[in-house]
């Protein structure tokens, strides 16, 4: 795994998000190409894999003071890193699912508007789907605090070259 790869890969398909709310506002849903499968998958993990060599060292030894060269040594083009950032994108939209009521994830295969009682079902309580949300939510950041934790308890030295970079 590449970590840096897996960080880009998760936040890209909300890049488009702004972009549609300011060219298609209503015409279009917030969430679109790339919160589907085929375009995590394709566009997605093109667009991470760009982002990750040609920007990533650039701002995180920019903000972070992190050594730009060993920064690009690890964001070089390599199988692990399209991977990494591939899986980014598909844990982005999966996470998302129980994030917003109207998603197009099987999208072209399958019609959002005949999946979302299922989605309903399945991430709901009782039929409550903003508690199914919340709890979403809570498990989100559980999972994101116990991480973080984990990393600072096993090294303190080098922090931030250890959250962002990986080694």
């Amino acid at each position: 795994m590449n970590l840096p790869g897996l960080i880009v890969g998760s936040f890209i398909p909300d890049i488009e998000v702004p972009i549609l709310i300011i060219f298609f506002n209503g015409v279009l849903p917030d969430h679109f190409i790339l919160h589907t499968l085929i375009g995590a998958l394709t566009l997605g993990t093109l667009i991470s894999t760009l982002v990750t060599i040609m920007l990533y060292p650039i701002l995180t030894s920019w903000f972070f003071r992190l050594d730009k060269v060993k920064v690009k040594e690890i964001c070089r083009l390599t199988l692990a890193l399209v991977l990494s950032c591939m899986l980014g994108n598909v844990f982005h939209i999966l996470l998302d699912i129980p994030m917003h009521p109207f998603n197009l994830v099987l999208w072209p295969f399958v019609d959002p508007y005949s999946i979302v009682g299922i989605l309903v079902l399945i991430f709901a309580v009782d039929g409550n789907i903003s508690l199914g949300f919340l709890i979403a939510r809570i498990l989100n950041y559980v999972i994101m605090g116990l991480s973080m934790l984990a990393i600072v308890i096993k090294s303190r030295k080098n922090l931030w070259e250890l959250l962002l970079v990986g080694k």
